[in-house]
């Protein structure tokens, strides 16, 4: 049993209910079919009801129970006999996508160089819908690494795949940010990779304790704060301890791990140094608008929403708010190739609450929010600059 009281609070703050009015689709729905349905030998449109989900957890922040609903319904996607395998729910989201042309289109561009300069265990493969790589033996990130000379840096820097190999210029802006907070340049061990959001949510849990391990033993030759700029990255790192709860050993690396990890903006919300070397609100402003997106992650799982406005505001932005508050994008991880309708009524539903004018700047701090807002179509055929908030930051430094 889940311990569900059916009452119905999450159904008001589920973004896929709110664009299609589907009772079965919110978590209510969700774990009523998981009370009763066994996930073994279920049928196809079951497996489906459970894909329709974005992991938000929208829907945990208003439970009255406090109950952990993404993690159930994420490991009930791994049970399901459907998506066993070599990464069949991965072939099934790229099929889907490619009955999308719109979709296509826009992944065209980017196929050539995302083929040949990601690996082939990073999440983001899927979430660009590149194909399906080969899939890697269990014990291939538990290999011995490379041994690196002992870092003199302050601070480790945990990329994501997104800043490491397609826009490293938010590497370049966070270190930046860094030597300018009075740090020394961060240590980014060679041996990390993809933090293995995009294999937990799809149901490929094996593949996730693979790539968490590897992370951990990256990062294990120092002590270390450990920075990353990717709110969906944090998120799933801090995350490392539950994952590998039935492993005595990895559990106390991965809580080790987890204690030492630092969310991009609380870092240098508190870094007075900093705050010196942008544009106070004293002099004049840039007169510039700039809408910040909250990640689902920060907003629902850790509750981090006021340090990126800090940011922002001490640079000298105007804060453009939303006529109805924080929403969700529609990215949702892989959620958007399974279900690209879906994913573009709920970032239509959150572009179109932006009002008019339109902020001049859209910012935030998910790699994968940041590419969905990118291709999403804003009012009055504007499309406003979407750069990653550490980019948008190095841009306000004095000079």
């Amino acid at each position: 049993m889940t311990d569900c009281a059916k009452c119905g609070a999450c159904t008001a703050v589920c973004p896929v209910y709110r664009v299609t009015g589907r009772e079965f689709l919110t978590a209510r729905g969700k774990l009523h079919l998981l009370e009763r349905l066994s996930t073994r030998d279920c049928s196809a449109s079951y497996a489906d009801i459970l894909s329709q989900c974005l992991l938000c957890g929208a829907c945990e922040a208003s439970c009255p129970r406090g109950l952990d609903i993404t993690r159930q319904i994420a490991e009930a996607r791994h049970d399901l006999p459907l998506l066993v395998g070599d990464h069949p729910f991965f072939a099934r989201l790229l099929k889907q996508a490619l009955a999308t042309p719109a979709l296509m289109t826009g992944l065209a561009s980017l196929r050539t160089a995302c083929e040949r300069l990601l690996p082939p265990h990073s999440g983001l493969r899927t979430r660009l819908g590149l194909p399906p790589t080969p899939h890697l033996r269990p014990d291939a990130g538990t290999a011995p690494l490379p041994v690196q000379t002992p870092p003199q840096s302050a601070v480790a820097y945990f990329s994501g795949c997104f800043a490491r190999y397609l826009e490293p210029e938010i590497s370049r802006a966070t270190e930046k940010l860094l030597l300018r907070s009075g740090s020394t340049a961060p240590h980014q061990p060679t041996a990390q990779t993809c933090c293995g959001q995009a294999a937990y949510s799809s149901g490929d849990r094996a593949e996730a304790i693979r790539l968490a391990k590897r992370n951990i033993t990256a990062f294990a030759d120092h002590a270390q704060p450990i920075l990353t700029s990717c709110a969906s990255c944090y998120s799933h790192l801090a995350s490392y301890p539950a994952l590998l709860r039935d492993e005595p050993e990895w559990s106390v690396r991965a809580r080790n791990f987890a204690d030492r990890l630092r969310e991009f903006s609380s870092f240098f919300a508190d870094s007075a140094p900093l705050a010196m070397q942008l544009a106070p609100p004293s002099e004049p402003p840039s007169q510039q608008s700039v809408f910040y997106h909250d990640p689902c992650h920060l907003r629902f799982g850790h509750r981090i929403v006021t340090p990126p406005r800090r940011l922002l505001a001490s640079a000298g932005f105007h804060l453009h708010a939303p006529l109805h508050g924080p929403q969700c994008c529609g990215m949702g991880g892989l959620f958007h190739l399974a279900h690209p309708e879906l994913a573009d009524k709920i970032r239509t539903r959150l572009l179109d609450d932006l009002g008019s004018p339109l902020p001049d700047l859209v910012t935030t701090t998910c790699t994968g929010c940041l590419l969905h807002l990118r291709s999403g179509r804003y009012r009055q055929g504007e499309t406003p600059p979407v750069p990653h908030l550490a980019v948008l930051l190095a841009g306000q430094l004095k000079t």
